[in-house]
């Protein structure tokens, strides 16, 4: 039997946060006649999503990245003419009136190109760029050139410069030159948004300082730094939870926010971004190992408690399209991640209540909520590749309710009903169907 689970429903510890419950998903616009993704989008319902690679999952529509917006690099900025909007303008407006936010990345998707590059080539004018940037801002939060007055407060110079060549081809040098001039002028003129970067691949100390320099030289520093977490231990969640931010600290960016702003779990990168095969493809994205199975959702269920205690100031799970990195199969039958997200949905909207958890084995995350009148209570319970069968909540502070019910999340079950009684001595007992990863919410009401 495992160590218990204490949840005290009395010791209230603040709002489980929102702000860890973004993503990269969105409302396809390309193959939406045929495909429409609209109501998984809006059941989900992440506060805001952000948008790098919506052009790759979008074929066809020229959209997102500053070099569909903005084509031709000689052309003079200033112009409206120079511009071309639509389709990015669509998806946008879709995101918003679904009643989520963007979190908008300025630069380009990824290019998984061999041998030449086209869109991960440093631009030629760092200056002439940022004002190309400046004006997508104005577009999108001033209405220029026929455009809009959302909240989007969140602006990203790039992602992952240090992967190259499919990110940036340049010098890691040259690309902190380019990100504190490209910075500097922005904060000039939009001093009231959130303006930072680079999401680096992850927590890269050595690059932050190359920027760093750079940006001492210009007088500006980053509102949020990012970064991506792509693991398959929760080692990994714990460790980029709070090194950065103990970083930051250390060299005088105390105000800058930490973003991991791509995280998913990830058995191997073999089998996705090289060597693949028929036989390491299907080891790396199938069964419950996969990036779709259970392994996949228990580890992210256990991830969004832990960043709960932790000083990371926003968090957005990489899902985009169908397949590999989405929530939902090619033939549109919903994944398990897709399940873990739905049961996050309901911690952060249901039971936003945060309470005090302890205990459990090192393979067991919880968290605990409260309904805004108290008078419904959840505890989410991951259990990533335990071996035990059993998982025992000693629940203290909402005794004796009128309805007790639970679903399961595992290799079998979709958040189907799941059996929890309590026994002689008050615990509830959460009861596996097989050893390994799975997962569970019990919903308690007075």
């Amino acid at each position: 039997m495992s160590a218990k689970i204490t949840v005290d429903f009395t010791a209230k510890e603040g709002l489980i946060r929102k702000e860890l419950y973004g993503s990269g998903l969105h409302i396809f616009v390309a193959n939406r006649h045929i495909a429409d993704n609209s109501e998984t989008f809006k059941t989900l319902r992440f506060p805001i999503v952000r948008n790098h690679d919506w052009s790759l999952n979008n074929p066809n529509q020229r959209m997102i990245d500053v070099h569909h917006i903005f084509p031709l690099m000689h052309l003079d900025p200033a112009d409206e003419r120079n511009y071309y909007f639509a389709p990015s303008d669509e998806v946008i407006r879709l995101v918003y009136e679904s009643g989520s936010k963007v979190f908008y990345r300025l630069g380009t998707s990824i290019e998984h190109t061999e041998g030449i590059h086209f869109n991960t080539i440093p631009p030629t004018d760092f200056n002439k760029y940022a004002e190309v940037c400046a004006a997508i801002i104005r577009h999108y939060t001033r209405g220029w050139n026929n455009g809009f007055h959302y909240d989007m407060k969140y602006w990203e110079i790039w992602n992952e410069p240090e992967g190259h060549l499919n990110m940036w081809s340049g010098t890691d040098e040259l690309f902190a030159e380019f990100f504190a001039i490209v910075l500097k002028r922005l904060k000039a003129e939009f001093p009231e948004l959130k303006i930072g970067g680079p999401a680096h691949c992850t927590f890269r100390p050595r690059l932050i300082d190359m920027i760093k320099k750079e940006c001492d030289k210009l007088g500006v520093k980053p509102d949020f730094y990012s970064y991506h977490m792509y693991a398959n231990s929760l080692d990994t969640p714990t460790n980029l939870g709070n090194e950065p931010r103990k970083y930051l600290d250390s060299i005088g960016w105390t105000g800058v926010e930490c973003c991991i702003n791509e995280w998913h779990f990830i058995r191997a990168w073999g089998g996705v971004h090289s060597n693949i095969t028929e036989e390491s493809y299907r080891r790396t994205n199938e069964g419950r190992d996969g990036l779709m199975g259970i392994n996949s959702a228990a580890f992210n269920l256990a991830t969004f408690c832990i960043w709960q205690n932790s000083p990371v100031d926003s968090a957005f799970y990489y899902g985009c399209g169908t397949g590999n990195w989405g929530v939902q199969f090619p033939s549109r039958r919903f994944n398990k991640n897709y399940y873990s997200l739905l049961m996050m949905r309901d911690m952060v909207y249901d039971f936003p209540n945060k309470v005090a958890v302890s205990g459990g084995t090192d393979t067991q995350r919880a968290i605990a909520g409260l309904s805004d009148d108290g008078t419904q209570a959840a505890v989410l319970v991951s259990d990533f590749c335990g071996a035990d069968m059993a998982i025992q909540l000693d629940i203290k502070g909402f005794e004796n309710p009128s309805s007790v019910s639970c679903i399961a999340l595992d290799d079998l079950r979709n958040n189907d009903p799941a059996e929890c009684k309590q026994d002689e001595n008050g615990l509830y007992t959460l009861t596996k169907t097989e050893p390994g990863a799975a997962a569970f919410l019990l919903v308690l009401k007075k």
